[in-house]
């Protein structure tokens, strides 16, 4: 038997048509999608040079899901309740990190994943990730620090409730433009 076009062309257009619309149904990366957003899982290559990410305030964040504007929006304007979407990387100093993973993955902390980061001109390693385990470089505990900040999807900021770091924004910027992954 010899298919032809005409053979096959209109059950291959309406199947064509039921996956473009179905595709069209997909998540949006955590923000009211139909299907809960895929999960990230970050590697080494996620985390580069911090200079090449917006800074918002004394934060620097990205997002490896596509869905970086909605992540500057609340980065930009935080409000109490609002989540981060699945994707995003804030990074405060170079060594530490904060990633949003998809629903589940642990609800108590509002889906982030901590990392502590060795970073060198030669690129990023992690050192450790997770949650209960990870240390800031002052000696405490991220999440016991992070949870303050429940209201805010556990970003901590001036006014977020958590305690304050014994650095100013000054200084804090100077960590991040002395990031060793920058060619400077």
């Amino acid at each position: 038997m010899h298919t032809t076009w005409r053979g096959w062309a209109p059950g291959g257009l309406a199947v064509a048509a039921v996956v473009l619309a179905l595709a069209g149904c997909g998540n949006d990366g955590g923000s009211g999608g139909t299907q809960p957003p895929a999960d990230f899982v970050a590697e080494a290559s996620d985390f580069e040079c911090l200079q090449n990410w917006p800074r918002v305030r004394n934060i620097r964040l990205t997002n490896r899901r596509g869905f970086l504007d909605q992540a500057l929006a609340l980065a930009e304007n935080p409000e109490p309740g609002r989540q981060y979407p699945v994707g995003t990387i804030i990074q405060l100093f170079p060594g530490e990190a904060m990633v949003k993973r998809a629903p589940g993955y642990d609800p108590a902390n509002n889906d982030w994943e901590y990392f502590e980061l060795d970073v060198s001109s030669a690129g990023t390693e992690i050192r450790k990730r997770g949650r209960d385990d990870i240390i800031n470089m002052f000696g405490a505990q991220c999440f016991g620090c992070h949870e303050a900040a429940r209201a805010f999807d556990f970003i901590c900021e001036e006014d977020h409730g958590c305690v304050k770091l014994p650095v100013t924004g000054a200084q804090i910027a100077v960590l991040q433009d002395s990031d060793p992954r920058c060619e400077n």
